[in-house]
C-alpha cells in the first residue's frame, strides 16, 4: 500500500477506484440477519393472530394505496400527547407486544438532575454533567441529540433540581429499539395509521436536529451495527471489493472496517455521524471529494422500508427513482434505510517528493505575503491513520452538547476565477471573522467524479463548490437561558443576524447549502 500524506489538516488522498457494486432482486450479496426478519401482508396477519390482537389490525396494516373517500382527507396536524386521538396505554402495550418488548417510554437524558419526573439522583446527575460533551453519551441514548437548541433546552443539566420542570420538549416520547426490519415496518405502519409524528435516530448528530420531534415516535437504529466487507463481490456489471453497511454504523466504524481490509471508504470528518442514514441522505461530503466526489455517488444499492411499510431494494435496476432520491435527497424523507452497499478504494498515490512539489507554490505565495509558516509534513500509511491523527482526535470537532446557531455555506468555483467575486468573497469572510463569528471550513470540490451512473439527488451546488464553510452566530452570553447560556431572545437574535446580516451574501458570493452532516 502506497502511503498517504497529511499536511496541516489537508489530506491529499491518492486512491485507485473500483467499479460499482449493486444489489439485485435476487440479492447477489446476502441480507443481514436482521433484514431477513421482515413482514409481508400475510406475515403481519399471522403475527396479529399469534399475539391475539386481530381486532387491532387496522393500527398496523400496510398502506394499500387506496385513496381516501371523496370529501375525506387525512388530518393536517399530527396527534400530540393529551389529544383525544392519542393512542391509549392499552394500545401502546399492544404495540410493544408485537415489537417483542422493544418499545421504550423515553426519559430526557438530564432527568436525574430534576425532581419533577421522579428519577432525581444526584450521583447520576453528576455523571450526566461529566458526559454531556461526549458524543458517545448522546449516541447511546435512545432519544438524546447533540445540540440542545433543537430539543428546546427544557431539560438541561442543572445544580438546582427545584428551579424548573424538566419536560420532553423536542424529544420523542416513545422509541423503538430496532433489532429487525419487521419492527421498523410495524413502527411506520403504527405511526401512519394513528397519525403520529415519526422520526428516525441513529446517533443524533445532525445540524438540523432531524432526529428530534416533540410528541413523536422514534425509530432508533443505533444497534444495527452490522458491517460486511466483500473482497470480490460478483454482481451484474461489477466484480471487486465492496462493503455492506448497517443502519446503526458510524463513520468511524466504516473507516476502521475499510482500513482493516487495506482499502478506504468515503466518509465525513466527524466520527459520530450515522453513515447509512443521514450522512448519505445529505449527500456525504468527504475529505476525499477532490478525487471521488460525494459519498452518495458511490452507493450502489440500498435496502429500505418505505412509507407504506414495505421492505424493498433500491438500486440501478430496481426502484430506480427511489435509488436516485435516497442518495442526497434529504434525511427522514423517503423511508428508513436498513443497509446500503458502497464501493471501497485502494489508497493513495503521492510520495513525499511529489507532495512537496505540489504544495511548494502555496508556501512560496505565503512567504511573499509575509505570512510566517512552518510546514510540517507527516507520512501516514493509510487514510484511517491520517484521520485518527487529526480530525478523529479533535475533541472540539467531535464534541456534543453545545449551544450554537450554525449556518452552512458553499462557495462556488467561480468565486475564485473572477477577480471581482474573489475580492467580494474575501471581504465577506473577513467581516464574518472580525464580527466575532466562528468559522470552520473544508476545501472540497466534489464535482461529478464517479463517472456514468452516479447521477443522484445531491444538491447541484455541491458540484460547483470548492469550499464548504460552517458559520456560527455570535454568542451573546446574557445568562438568561435555562442552562445559564443565551436566552431565547438572544438565540433568536443570533439566528436572525446569521441569516439576514451577512453583507455581500447575496448575488452568488455565498451559496447556502441548507444542510449538514
Amino acid at each position: 500500500m502506497t502511503p498517504a500524506i497529511y499536511l496541516f489538516g489537508l489530506f491529499i488522498p491518492c486512491i485507485l477506484p473500483f467499479g460499482a457494486a449493486q444489489g439485485t432482486s435476487g440479492h447477489a450479496y446476502p441480507l443481514f440477519e436482521y433484514e431477513t426478519r421482515s413482514l409481508t401482508k400475510e406475515g403481519l396477519e399471522d403475527l396479529l393472530a399469534e399475539a391475539g390482537v386481530v381486532d387491532n389490525a387496522s393500527l398496523f396494516s400496510f398502506d394499500d394505496g387506496v385513496e381516501a373517500s371523496p370529501g375525506v382527507s387525512r388530518p393536517a396536524c399530527k396527534v400530540f400527547p393529551g389529544d383525544a386521538e392519542w393512542p391509549s396505554q392499552s394500545t401502546w402495550r399492544t404495540f410493544d407486544k408485537l415489537l417483542g418488548d422493544a418499545l421504550i417510554e423515553t426519559v430526557p437524558v438530564a432527568a436525574p438532575c430534576y425532581q419533577n419526573l421522579g428519577v432525581y439522583d444526584a450521583e447520576k446527575c453528576a455523571a450526566v454533567r461529566d458526559s454531556f460533551m461526549n458524543p458517545c453519551f448522546h449516541e447511546n441514548d435512545p432519544t438524546s441529540i447533540f445540540w440542545p437548541l433543537f430539543q428546546g433546552r427544557t431539560c438541561m443539566v442543572t445544580d438546582d433540581p427545584t428551579s424548573r420542570n424538566c419536560t420532553h420538549g423536542g424529544f420523542p416520547v416513545y422509541a423503538v429499539n430496532v433489532s429487525s426490519v419487521s419492527q421498523i415496518q410495524l413502527a411506520i405502519n403504527f405511526a401512519r395509521n394513528t397519525n403520529l409524528r415519526l422520526v428516525i435516530k441513529n446517533t443524533g448528530h445532525c445540524y438540523l436536529g432531524k432526529s428530534s420531534g416533540a410528541g413523536a415516535l422514534s425509530i432508533w437504529t443505533h444497534n444495527l451495527k452490522n458491517l460486511e466487507y466483500y473482497p470480490d463481490l460478483e454482481i451484474p456489471g461489477y466484480s471487486g471489493p465492496a462493503m455492506k453497511v448497517g443502519a446503526g454504523v458510524t463513520v468511524r466504524e466504516v473507516y476502521a472496517e475499510a482500513d482493516k481490509n487495506d482499502v478506504s471508504a468515503l466518509g465525513g470528518i466527524c466520527e459520530s455521524v450515522g453513515y447509512a442514514g443521514g450522512y448519505i441522505a445529505g449527500g456525504g461530503h468527504t475529505p476525499l471529494s477532490g478525487l471521488y466526489g460525494m459519498a452518495a455517488d458511490h452507493v450502489m444499492a440500498l435496502e429500505v422500508v418505505t412509507a407504506d411499510g414495505h421492505f424493498i431494494t433500491a438500486s440501478p435496476e430496481e426502484n430506480t427513482d427511489l435509488y436516485w432520491a435516497l442518495r442526497g435527497g434529504g434525511g427522514s424523507t423517503f423511508g428508513v434505510v436498513t443497509s446500503l452497499i458502497i464501493r471501497p478504494f485502494f489508497a493513495p498515490n503521492h510520495t513525499l517528493t511529489s507532495f512537496h512539489h505540489l504544495t511548494a507554490p502555496l508556501f512560496t505565495r505565503l512567504r511573499t505575503l509575509h505570512i510566517p509558516t512552518t510546514p510540517t509534513t507527516t507520512l501516514h500509511p493509510s487514510f484511517y491513520a491520517a484521520y485518527n491523527a487529526t480530525w478523529g482526535s479533535d475533541i472540539a470537532l467531535n464534541s456534543a452538547g453545545r449551544i450554537s446557531v450554525p449556518g452552512n455555506r458553499l462557495l462556488p468555483r467561480r468565486n475564485w476565477l473572477d477577480p471581482a467575486l474573489f475580492n467580494a468573497t474575501f471581504a465577506v469572510l473577513r467581516r464574518q471573522v472580525e464580527s466575532g463569528r466562528s468559522l470552520m471550513g473544508y476545501h472540497q470540490a466534489p464535482r461529478r467524479r464517479a463517472g456514468v451512473g452516479a447521477e443522484n439527488a445531491v444538491n447541484s451546488a455541491w458540484r460547483e463548490a470548492v469550499c464548504f464553510l460552517i458559520l456560527s452566530g455570535r454568542r451573546e452570553v446574557g445568562g438568561g437561558g435555562p442552562d445559564g447560556g443565551p436566552s431565547v431572545e438572544e438565540v433568536r437574535a443570533a439566528s436572525w443576524d446569521l441569516r439576514e446580516n451577512e453583507e455581500g451574501s447575496e448575488g452568488g458570493v455565498l451559496c447556502d447549502d441548507g444542510g449538514g452532516e
